[in-house]
């Protein structure tokens, strides 16, 4: 399977995997602001209360975040990590911060788009064919190659 392009069901893992680690990271992020106000202030303390649409706007540009750093640093989010997949351009080499990034905006304000894989030829998402990327079975502990930017 090494190099090989990954299929729905091995992505869709490995997103709902870092759909919980983002998940639990604002849990986290939560108790340490309590924590914190906490100790500012003991007797007056209540438990911070966000919207609904609070939650979710900072738990989108975490998951955008999350998935930008991952991509562009080694390909690999902890969910690819564990499923052995990388995310990759089209020639193989390492995604730019910036295509990362839009990978990353596709991918939350569309999740939808994963599930095209069942259906392509190619077993690319929505977001891969409009970013140009691929995701393949690797479990190299290299980096993919870098531009050779002029």
């Amino acid at each position: 399977m090494q190099g090989r392009r990954a299929g729905v069901i091995s992505r869709f893992l490995a997103d709902a995997i870092d759909l919980i680690v983002v998940l639990a990271a604002l849990v986290a992020i939560q108790f340490a602001v309590a924590a914190i106000r906490f100790l500012i202030s003991p007797r007056a303390f209540t438990w911070p209360e966000l919207s609904v649409l609070n939650h979710a706007t900072f738990g989108w540009i975490l998951l955008i975040a999350y998935l930008t750093i991952g991509w562009a640093n080694t390909g690999r989010t902890l969910g690819k990590t564990l499923l052995g997949l990388r995310v990759v351009e089209a020639d193989g080499t390492r995604l730019t911060f910036w295509r990362a990034l839009v990978r990353a905006l596709l991918y939350a304000a569309l999740p939808i788009g994963l599930f095209w894989c069942a259906v392509s030829a190619r077993n690319a998402s929505l977001q891969d064919l409009l970013v140009r990327t691929t995701v393949l079975y690797d479990w190299e502990p290299r980096l993919p190659a870098e531009h050779d930017d002029p």
